[in-house]
């Protein structure tokens, strides 16, 4: 298969690709032979089924034979490749986006013994709004989030900044 059919839309760095594939290399499959797919078309396949979510039979020509990529897939997954590729992209952080939102409690929700910390183990608080919670959360994009919170619907949103910026692990907000 040639790489450049869908050379303008790879979704990992040449740089990243640079680091990932010296690992990959090392890997070998039982039989000893290269695989018909390249290592980067492999790993750009799964990366359009992560994000496209299609069953595997409906998965683009260009990246190969589904099934071939679906066993392949399945293959590293129970030798724990995946995982430690995955580690790979652990870098600090550009930005942090940091904002709560505010959701509504069923009226019945509030009903947890008193002896057992009651609303306030539940986060539950009243606001204007009736019985709600407030979930702030820390999130390096639109999609990845690193630190939940919750606190009552009542709190402000400043209180929980520090219970928040806590829970951002720290090998990635240096």
């Amino acid at each position: 298969m040639n790489d450049s059919v869908l050379s303008g839309r790879f979704l990992v760095s040449d740089v990243l690709w640079k680091a990932i594939d010296t690992l990959i290399i090392e890997i070998k499959r039982k039989q000893q032979t290269p695989p018909k797919n390249s290592n980067r078309m492999f790993v750009e396949a799964i990366l359009h089924q992560a994000r496209t979510g299609n069953p595997w039979r409906d998965m683009p020509r260009e990246f190969g034979d589904w099934k071939a990529a679906y066993n392949r897939f399945r293959r590293w997954e129970r030798r724990g490749i995946w995982k430690h590729l995955q580690s790979l992209d652990a870098k600090p952080l550009r930005h942090l986006f940091i904002d709560s939102t505010v959701v509504r409690a069923h009226q019945h929700a509030s009903g947890a013994p008193k002896k057992s910390g009651g609303k306030a183990k539940q986060a539950i608080g009243r606001s204007s709004g009736g019985l709600t919670t407030k979930l702030h959360a820390a999130c390096a994009d639109e999609r990845t989030a690193v630190s939940l919170s919750l606190s009552p619907g009542q709190s402000h949103d400043a209180t929980a900044f520090q219970t928040v910026w806590e829970g951002v692990p720290k090998n990635l907000a240096d």
